[in-house]
């Protein structure tokens, strides 16, 4: 057990917290700082270097005199008049008999040879019960970490398949003579039952808790970051993830699902996450938020990030890279109701067809296939809606032969019909060409995001200034104009009349609104974001000639309260100056961490911890 100040931490925990081990291994290590001369006078003294006090060992271990024992003594007046008084005290002289009896034969194993013998045989079954009970918790943590069900539809003893967690049980016993021979003897309690499982559980969970709110006190910076999902029962969720730096090293923690199939509105979700802020007391040192595509989570005045920044002014909304930028789009514009309907007609031709090798077969002889359905693939939608472009005739064809021939089953006829008629619809075809025109620019700008986000900020503003730009120089006839023309050469059945067209441009424009406006709250706060660029190593030989003041400025309107800038910028200058330090953000940590220079940059540390 090694601690800096020993006193300060028994104080701390308590002596009754500690092991009797621990308490053996305290028998030896009285710290005795400075005042060599009272210490070899008084064998029972000993200090506090972190309290500026001194105390009697013998009391503090065993609970003495408070005076001495808990309290200290930090004045040192008649020092030696209190020390000798204190050391022929009835308190003092009962600590001192149990710190000498600390390590001998106990009376009771003294006087009872049978007592020694059970309480030999109680520490042997604990140990096994230990291992056992050990075995039991891998298993749960293996499930859990490969996201596999526990239980079975039938766990008698006589189903051939009991559920994953008693079969995983049944093979280690069959390696291990221990747990096989627990699971042979044991009647009472073997940790096999449903109620044992859900205990365990809860226990793991109990000290997961625990871990992550260690390590949340001991972050500086902490980013929250929420996606709505929908589980195997089709209830809506929202899934919660803390980001942050501790002992230098990344950590994301999941920090669970909660229901919010009553209420999803941007007042309900924020209020979820306004009751996890404060029940982890994270608000201090919440940095940034970041949410999926749903135009309630990303809304500029009502939406929850907004709701969230109004009680923490300092949570910048960034975008997430794990965030693709055509799903948040398509999210973001599913309160249209064509686009609604656009993205589930979208994925039924991948439904169809995969699930019938018959079926798959057919577009395999048109020499394609198409992409797997997947909501969570960045660029599904993309790849799909330009598979579907590229091969519409061939996917025409293939469906045509579902619905003329006679081997085929009534329900599969039908569907067909339902995609033919899709092929064929003027409004599905149409946003079919608009969007694979959309996904163009998004894919491109995404896949910008991803390479340079934390390197160079100026070019992906810019990048993004672009594709708004191209965004909002559609919004014009020759938009609708082109896209319908796209439309007539991949079905060329197709007729706009005059009243299609005012429609479509109608919804043309109100989907290029929606994109352009999510745009503009999306990366409102990543604009303000240069000063990251302090650690962009591609620039720090034009730092080295002149320092980027203005983002340091910049850092300052920002964040006044967190940096000590003139250090900040002192420690920029020596690493602008220094060749062999022109390293990536991560690789410059790593430098400065493996060689021990982190307390010299402190600020540069701090601000990587924030920014990372």
């Amino acid at each position: 057990m090694e601690c800096s100040d020993i006193i300060s931490e028994i104080l701390k925990v308590g002596i009754h917290n500690y092991s009797f081990e621990h308490k053996l291994q305290l028998k030896t290590k009285k710290p005795t700082p400075r005042l060599i001369s009272w210490y070899t006078k008084y064998a029972w003294l000993a200090g506090s270097e972190n309290l500026g006090k001194l105390f009697c060992y013998y009391c503090l271990l065993f609970r003495g005199e408070k005076t001495w024992g808990s309290d200290g003594i930090s004045v040192m007046k008649n020092f030696d008049r209190k020390a000798s008084k204190h050391a022929i005290s009835k308190t003092h002289l009962t600590s001192q008999e149990q710190f000498m009896l600390l390590g001998a034969i106990r009376i009771e194993h003294a006087l009872s040879e049978g007592r020694r013998l059970a309480a030999i045989k109680h520490n042997e079954n604990v140990g096994v019960n230990r291992r056992i009970l050990k075995r039991l918790i891998h298993v749960v943590c293996f499930l859990g970490k490969q996201e596999i069900a526990f239980r079975g539809h039938n766990e008698d003893s006589s189903s051939i398949n009991k559920g994953n967690y008693l079969e995983l049980l049944d093979l280690l016993s069959r390696e291990e003579q221990l747990l096989r021979e627990h699971f042979m003897s044991n009647s009472v309690f073997k940790g096999t039952s449903s109620d044992i499982q859900n205990d365990l559980i809860s226990s793991i969970t109990s000290v997961l808790k625990t871990k992550i709110s260690n390590e949340l006190k001991k972050a500086n910076f902490i980013s929250i970051q929420a996606d709505e999902t929908t589980d195997v029962s089709c209830k809506s969720q929202m899934s919660i993830i803390f980001r942050y730096v501790v002992d230098n090293k990344i950590e994301e923690r999941f920090i669970g699902f909660f229901d919010v199939s009553k209420d999803k509105s941007a007042f309900g979700l924020s209020e979820i996450l306004l009751t996890e802020i404060k029940n982890w007391n994270i608000g201090d040192k919440l940095m940034c938020q970041t949410y999926d595509g749903a135009a309630v989570m990303a809304g500029q005045k009502n939406g929850v990030q907004a709701i969230i920044k109004q009680s923490y002014p300092k949570a910048m909304f960034i975008h997430c890279y794990a965030h693709q930028l055509n799903l948040v789009f398509l999210h973001g514009s599913k309160s249209i109701k064509s686009v609604k309907i656009f993205i589930s007609d979208l994925t039924m031709f991948h439904a169809f067809f995969s699930r019938s090798p018959k079926r798959s077969q057919l577009l395999r002889e048109k020499g394609f296939k198409l992409p797997q359905s997947c909501e969570t693939r960045w660029n599904y939608h993309s790849r799909a809606a330009a598979t579907i472009t590229t091969h519409f005739i061939e996917l025409k064809k293939a469906i045509t032969c579902v619905t003329d021939e006679d081997d085929w089953d009534p329900i599969t006829i039908n569907m067909a019909y339902g995609l033919l008629h899709k092929l064929s619809n003027f409004k599905f075809v149409y946003l079919l060409c608009l969007f694979k025109k959309l996904f163009l620019y998004s894919d491109h700008v995404f896949l910008i995001l991803q390479t340079k986000c934390t390197a160079d900020v100026q070019y992906c503003v810019n990048q993004i200034k672009i594709f708004s730009d191209q965004l909002i120089a559609m919004r014009k006839e020759e938009t609708i104009s082109i896209c319908c023309k796209s439309a007539m050469e991949l079905n060329s059945e197709l007729q706009y009349s005059e009243k299609n067209i005012i429609d479509l441009k109608i919804l043309t424009y109100e989907i290029l609104d929606s994109i352009i406006v999510q745009i503009e709250v999306r990366f409102k706060d990543f604009i303000n974001l240069k000063f990251v660029e302090f650690t962009n190593n591609t620039s720090f030989k034009d730092y080295k000639n002149n320092f980027p003041m203005d983002k340091l400025m910049e850092l300052k309107n920002h964040f006044p309260d967190i940096f000590n800038l003139e250090r900040l910028q002192n420690e920029l200058e020596i690493i602008y100056n220094s060749p062999d330090k022109y390293l990536t953000p991560k690789d410059l940590f790593n430098y400065l961490y493996k060689n021990n220079l982190l307390d010299v940059y402190q600020e540069i540390k701090k601000f990587q911890n924030c920014y990372n």
